[in-house]
């Protein structure tokens, strides 16, 4: 038999039931805080990583509130298991006593809220009175949320977790998630376990269902917001860095052409003398910054050796180490020696300097000797080196360019790496990005090459751990470009700083909801609150129907009925105040490059930005609007003369200036503005109105980017342009007629005294208006947007004229028409244009030429390029005209399908005296000429240059030396007279 309970058990039982209970709440507690704390941290937003709601707040204090004094072990316990979390979302380490002070913060935090809502709320409590209910979430729990923030933030700064210059904002965001947090989480805890029991148990599916509910949306919309917004984040790093290893990958490429086009140079001249070789390298030198030297390292054998150091050129043979001390070579074969380097300056001491002698130089030259190709060093301390910068040489091997083609010399390049990093990525928006350049090939690991010490093994700060790497090619090398983001460059480069305000007004909304969902009962409320929600969304939508009828739904700016209105008021009080008023009317210059390009979606981005750098420049009472397309005015209420228009007119100029970023493309476009004011130009509005565009006109044919007060004298302009558009316009119909007409350059072969082609160009002779240079009227039918029509017109004319002319004589067989193609025609389909005048000239597709600008390659796109390939494949020739004036790389003449080089005119009137223009002429053709391409010389006017080309292989030519720009009549009877005078010569 079991014995009875004695009464001295009972107080035993009790207290292990007790502590069975601690030890649940605690536990259960902890188990809550931490669950909590996760969910939390999956809310956190960019640019600042910060987050938003901190639902564990409210648990701790829910816990304290009803549970009591047995919940604090457990916020204690759940706080350091959520400060470790925080602590690795971060990639810091938890493991300090930083951390204990959050968790003492949050306990005594939860101690003190539950006290409070004892004592100035009333707690047991059905909490059924609004007075109670705003107690205590809009001031009870934000204000006892002050504790926490209040001591960890500075615990936090003191041990470095939280940088000085963060406290105060950091501080701001602690406290307002901890109060979302109390103010969110805890009426569900008093529905869940409040007392008394069966107020709060009638009231878990009218309260906590709904609560719970909206609290579950707002959370995951916040959640795909900021999900959403991170990944555009990382997309931006990903087009940065893109952007950034094309730029350096250019400028490597570009230092490859200089060194091979100098080698070229030496083949031709290998005792090029020290001040000619320093005006062929200078050219480089001064156009790619970071560049040490070049050099042509002479191979002198060791019987040349005495003579090499007494006599000619005189230098000591120096042998060289690691970091860069010399010393007099050792006896050996050959030496491969430094003997001329440009600058002079900064690297004498390279001269003499046996190449041999260092084991890293020595295998890429050994290298490049081999391949036939550059090859780079590994990175090198130069000797030239003052600082710690590293560097590289490149080297390339001269031969003899008859006989066995043995080698003679080796040329050479040395770059000072984080100087060439630093000047190439310069132009880039890099703020906040650490760059680094590292060598892949090094025998023992990655080496960097340039940027900060370590940076090739450095984490990224940035809260996404992001990082990008792009691989680049240098003479064989393979490197890599890496950015790493910093915490400032994301907080920078968001796309949405009010995403932060956004998800915190949304759980303010949930609290709103939970205090209304708790004062709200009986029926009756729940009438008058649909009735409320009834009026405010007729208020809504009211307020909808006025945004529609006066503001412009794309940029949010006035629409022109309602600034009309506006401004007809503001006349009608400067006329009784006597004051002045302005009116700016804008036009944006390249607006429609824009559309046609990028698309319209883009171009509505682009008319957004513009409204809201219009916004940013102006004062609160100036009134900007959109009057439709791309054009905007904006009303300047209280001006003193022109002195304050002119300083408004400026502003909106450079604002617009800047470039404007859409996805991750730089556009930059401008505006043309024009200033009428009141009432020194006009009266009433409508005239103010017509002056300000009469002005804007003015400036756009001034150039574009411009800004100018009318002027009467401007009605004779616009008319004149008003005038030649129409006449243009007219002209099309009936191009002769109208006085348009082509005359005819030739090009000919001054080696084999042959016509092989000839260019067409267009000419106007108004009746009216009088003789119109192509500069004037062919911009304008760019801007006006029928310069499609008239450059069909002068395809079919040029191909026409030519078909005339072969079928008169023999002579003109070969002879090919070359036309100039506008950059604006690409958007268009020019290859079956260009089809069709062929079938109706009935000439093959090898008769013609078209000429393109060097400026249209640069920012060739893959529309442009599959352009170009299928003109080729119709067996059209292109032509790149005016080559050197723009960005000349060998890259796009690889990549795309041009057959011949026009030099530009500019160099060719320097040659053969000017020592610049003669190192580009010749480097060109060198280059052109190992590339298979014909090179056409534009403006040669002497015979001196004719024999300055010939003799360095450009036999194709035009210029006045042979004739001017003849018409479709005279052509064929130069050609006959110059036919026979070439003959005979």
């Amino acid at each position: 038999m079991s014995a009875a309970p004695t009464s001295s058990d009972a107080p035993a039982a009790d207290r292990l039931r007790a502590a069975l209970r601690a030890l649940v709440a605690t536990a259960g507690t902890a188990a809550a805080y931490a669950v909590a704390g996760w969910l939390a941290l999956q809310l956190r937003v960019p640019p600042d990583y910060a987050i938003v709601v901190f639902f564990p707040a409210g648990v701790a204090a829910g816990a304290a509130l009803v549970v009591g004094w047995t919940a604090l072990p457990g916020v204690l316990i759940g706080s350091l298991a959520v400060q470790a979390m925080a602590h690795q979302a971060v990639g810091a380490d938890w493991r300090h006593w930083g951390v204990l002070a959050p968790a003492l913060g949050a306990t005594a935090m939860a101690a003190w809220s539950a006290w409070a809502v004892r004592r100035w709320v009333g707690y047991p409590s059905a909490l059924d009175e609004p007075p109670q209910v705003l107690r205590l979430l809009f001031i009870v729990l934000p204000a006892s949320s002050l504790i926490n923030a209040s001591v960890a933030v500075p615990a936090l700064v003191w041990h470095g977790v939280i940088a000085p210059g963060d406290a105060w904002i950091q501080w701001t965001a602690w406290w307002l998630g901890d109060a979302l947090g109390a103010v969110l989480l805890v009426p569900l805890a008093l529905v869940l376990l409040g007392q008394p029991r069966d107020a709060w148990r009638a009231r878990r599916w009218s309260v906590g269902v709904p609560l719970a509910l909206a609290l579950g949306l707002a959370a995951t919309v916040v959640h795909v917001l900021a999900a959403a917004q991170t990944e555009r984040l990382r997309m931006r790093v990903e087009q940065i860095g893109h952007q950034a290893a094309q730029t350096v990958q250019r400028r490597l490429d570009a230092q490859l052409d200089a060194l091979q086009a100098l080698g070229q140079l030496l083949a031709r001249d290998p005792h090029l003398d020290p001040v000619e070789f320093e005006h062929a390298a200078g050219v480089w030198l001064r156009r790619y910054p970071g560049t040490q030297n070049f050099a042509y390292n002479w191979r002198v054998r060791h019987a040349e050796r005495h003579r090499y150091e007494c006599c000619e050129p005189g230098w000591p043979i120096m042998a060289r180490d690691a970091q860069g001390q010399r010393w007099p070579a050792p006896a050996a074969e050959e030496y491969l020696v430094i003997t001329r380097v440009a600058p002079v300056d900064g690297n004498t001491t390279a001269l003499g300097l046996d190449v041999w002698s260092y084991e890293p130089l020595r295998r890429a030259v050994q290298a490049a000797l081999d391949s036939g190709q550059p090859r780079a060093t590994e990175p090198i301390r130069l000797v030239q080196e003052p600082g710690r910068q590293r560097g590289v040489v490149i080297y390339h091997a001269v031969r003899e360019p008859t006989g066995e083609h043995d080698w003679i010399g080796v040329v050479s390049s040395a770059l000072r790496l984080d100087d060439m990093l630093r000047t190439t990525l310069e132009p880039l928006p890099l703020q906040g990005l650490a760059a680094c350049l590292i060598d892949l090939d090094a025998a023992e690991r990655p080496q960097r090459l340039a940027g900060p010490e370590g940076c090739e093994a450095a984490a990224s700060e940035a809260p996404l751990q992001a990082r990008t790497a792009w691989p680049l090619r240098l003479a064989q090398r393979s490197w890599l470009l890496q950015l790493d983001g910093t915490a400032a460059f994301w907080r920078q480069s968001a796309a949405d700083t009010r995403l932060h305000l956004t998800a915190s007004l949304g759980f303010l909304a949930v609290a709103l909801l939970g205090a209304f969902v708790l004062v709200t009962t009986g029926q009756q409320r729940r009438v008058e609150q649909l009735v409320r929600e009834r009026t405010l969304e007729l208020a809504h939508s009211h307020a909808q129907l006025q945004q529609l009828a006066h503001y412009d739904t794309l940029t949010g700016l006035v629409n022109r009925q309602r600034w009309a209105e506006l401004a007809r008021s503001v006349l009608d009080s400067a006329r009784q105040q006597g004051r002045e008023v302005a009116v700016a009317y804008l036009d944006l210059d390249r607006f429609k490059h824009v559309n046609d390009s990028l698309g319209h979606a883009q171009g509505d981005r682009l008319l957004q930005a513009v409204a809201a750098r219009l916004q940013a420049c102006l004062r609160a009472r100036d009134v900007p609007a959109r009057f439709g397309g791309d054009e905007f005015v904006v009303l300047l209420p209280w001006v003193k003369g022109r002195e304050a228009a002119a300083v408004v007119a400026r502003k909106i100029v450079r604002a617009l200036d800047t470039s404007i970023e859409l996805d991750g493309a730089r556009v930059r476009i401008g505006a043309s503005l024009g200033v009428a004011l009141y009432p020194h130009d006009a009266t009433d509005l409508e005239t103010l109105l017509r002056h300000a565009d009469t002005a804007m006109y003015a400036a756009k044919a001034a150039g574009r980017n411009q800004w100018r007060f009318f002027e009467p004298s401007m009605h004779a302009q616009v008319s004149r342009r008003l005038a030649l558009e129409s006449a243009l316009r007219e002209a099309l119909a009936d191009p002769p007629a109208h006085g348009l007409y082509l005359v005819y350059q030739p090009q000919v072969d001054a080696c084999a005294g042959q016509l092989v082609g000839v260019e067409a160009l267009l000419r106007w002779q108004h009746p009216q208006l009088g003789a119109l240079t192509p500069a004037e009227f062919v911009r304008m039918a760019e801007e006006a947007g029928i310069i499609e029509p008239l450059s069909t017109w002068v395809l079919h004319e040029a191909l026409a004229q030519l078909a005339r002319w072969r079928a008169q004589s023999p002579a003109w067989s070969q002879v090919r028409v070359a036309v100039n193609v506008s950059a604006h025609e690409f958007a268009s389909d020019l290859p079956l244009r260009v089809q069709q005048a062929l079938d109706a000239a009935g000439l093959p597709a090898t008769a013609l030429e078209l000429e393109i600008t060097e400026s249209l390659l640069v920012h060739a796109s893959h529309e442009l390029t599959q352009r170009l390939q299928a003109l080729q494949t119709l067996g059209v020739r292109l032509s790149l005209d005016d080559f050197g004036t723009g960005y000349s790389s060998l890259g796009y003449l690889k990549r795309l399908p041009i057959g011949t080089l026009k030099i530009d005119r500019g160099f060719v009137e320097g040659i053969p005296t000017d020592a610049d223009s003669v190192a580009i002429v010749r480097a060109t053709l060198s280059m052109a000429h190992d590339l298979g391409l014909t090179v056409v010389a534009e403006g040669v006017e002497t015979s001196a240059q004719r024999d300055f080309l010939c003799q360095h292989g450009c036999c194709r030519h035009q210029g006045w030396l042979y004739a001017p720009a003849l018409s479709a009549l005279q052509l064929p009877a130069w050609l006959e007279g110059w036919t026979s005078q070439a003959s005979h010569s």
